[in-house]
């Protein structure tokens, strides 16, 4: 017998005797192995605060808080004058995520509230505070300010060191962000922000990984759902057969389907 034409004649007897074997498997079943969860940081808010001279921030993104004369103004050089309160127009969370802000402004104590967070209501969260450092910072120099936040807690560090945590009350609520000068500004001078950038954790998927198997072998008995491993390719057995000559498992797909992508 022309040894060539032996796979196709075993198929076509397999498949007479399995009927829909083909027909059950499908690609994405949820016999497939699970994929794996995972979360990446992804950058929602970019703002380097470019315009005209004169020029109010984006309004798509910002809510300005008018009062007492405040104003709100890009400087024409990629920076924002503040005399009043700016927050974000939308909320954030209530995962996890990291704010910053590159921020000018003189403070005798609490620097840290010039970058701020709101609940959805517009107030100021209650909850347990720890002092974790000093926050007085120079007039005359930008700082960092940034806010890293989780379901559970909130932690605002300066320059890089952690210097408050609020545990809030209530846990896991959505936040909006506030470039604030209500507490140790001095009016006339406002507040310069050279940039603000907000990031959130967010899920991602993994590939399936398909288990190691051991190597097909002829006159061997397999199972539905056995793995198999034939030149380098993971194949799943559909039917249950012994292994004869001919019956490799690139050959005869009535009894396996890939399950691993050649490496």
């Amino acid at each position: 017998m022309n040894r060539g034409r032996l796979p196709r004649a075993l198929t076509a007897a397999v498949v007479l005797i399995s009927g829909t074997a083909m027909a059950m498997w499908l690609p994405g079943r949820a016999d497939t192995a699970a994929a794996a969860a995972a979360t990446v940081s992804r950058v929602v808010l970019d703002e380097d605060f470019s315009g005209g001279r004169g020029d109010e921030p984006d309004p798509g993104v910002w809510t300005f808080e008018a009062g007492r004369g405040g104003l709100a103004r890009l400087t024409g050089h990629g920076r924002l004058l503040l005399t009043s309160a700016l927050r974000t127009g939308k909320t954030f969370g209530p995962g996890s995520g990291h704010a910053e802000a590159r921020i000018r402004g003189a403070r005798a104590d609490g620097a840290w509230r010039a970058l701020g967070v709101l609940d959805a209501s517009g107030r100021v969260p209650a909850g347990k505070v720890e002092v974790l450092g000093a926050d007085r910072v120079d007039a005359d120099e930008f700082h960092l300010y940034a806010i890293d936040w989780t379901p559970t807690t909130l932690t605002w560090s300066l320059d890089g060191r952690a210097v408050l945590r609020l545990t809030p009350a209530e846990k896991g609520r959505p936040l909006a962000f506030v470039l604030n000068l209500g507490s140790g500004g001095h009016g006339s001078y406002g507040m310069l922000v050279d940039r603000m950038r907000i990031s959130v954790q967010v899920p991602v998927t993994t590939p399936p990984t398909v288990p190691s198997a051991p190597k097909w072998k002829v006159y061997t008995t397999y199972g539905p759902g056995h793995l198999v491993e034939y030149r380098d390719v993971v194949y799943r057995v559909l039917e249950p057969h012994t292994a004869l000559p001919g019956w490799q498992p690139n050959l005869v797909p009535a009894l396996f389907a890939r399950a691993q992508p050649r490496v």
